[in-house]
């Protein structure tokens, strides 16, 4: 479910709605100055997934980890024992979220992050239409990028998604589409 329209929509606001029901996670953050970092990082993160699906030869035993950004080591350790208390014990390693993005596995496609209101923000994709997808690398994403709690994924009408403001798109945002 990748195509370069969808790599489009992590570097900027999406110019309209999509056509059907999208799912949101509705993610808290440790404050309400903190959301618009959480967004710059998601963003960072399911670049470098994207980036992963267009380039990566996935038949290797491993892929190339340079489009990873370098602050997310650090958030890698603090996000396993939030993931483990919601999920359970296991752990993602880079590797892992980077074969995540094998295409023809994911079953959703990216399409925003937003604000909701205080230090919520809200993840927004596109399952299809599905209420129950494989969602895992979402979660551990959301945990990596600085979430201390989530629930989700639900679905929504996109007048809820456009009533909200984007987070983490910058002018001259250095996401390559």
């Amino acid at each position: 479910m990748m195509s370069s329209p969808e790599l489009a929509r992590v570097a900027r606001r999406p110019d309209g709605p999509p056509e059907g029901l999208l799912s949101v996670f509705y993610v808290e953050v440790e404050a309400w100055n903190k959301a618009e970092a959480f967004g710059e990082r998601l963003r960072e993160l399911v670049a470098a997934g994207l980036k992963a699906c267009m380039e990566a030869d996935f038949q290797a035993e491993t892929v190339s980890e340079a489009d990873v950004p370098a602050w997310s080591a650090d958030a890698w350790l603090k996000a396993a024992p939030k993931y483990a208390a919601h999920r359970g014990d296991e752990e993602w390693t880079v590797q892992d979220f980077l074969f995540s993005f094998e295409p023809g596995q994911r079953t959703w496609a990216w399409w925003d992050v937003t604000l909701s209101c205080g230090n919520v923000a809200c993840i927004w994709v596109d399952s299809g239409g599905e209420p129950v997808f494989g969602c895992e690398e979402l979660r551990w994403m959301a945990y990596v990028a600085g979430a201390r709690s989530l629930v989700g994924p639900l679905l929504r009408e996109a007048d809820e998604w456009e009533r909200s403001e984007s987070l983490g798109v910058r002018s001259g945002n250095d996401l390559q589409t």
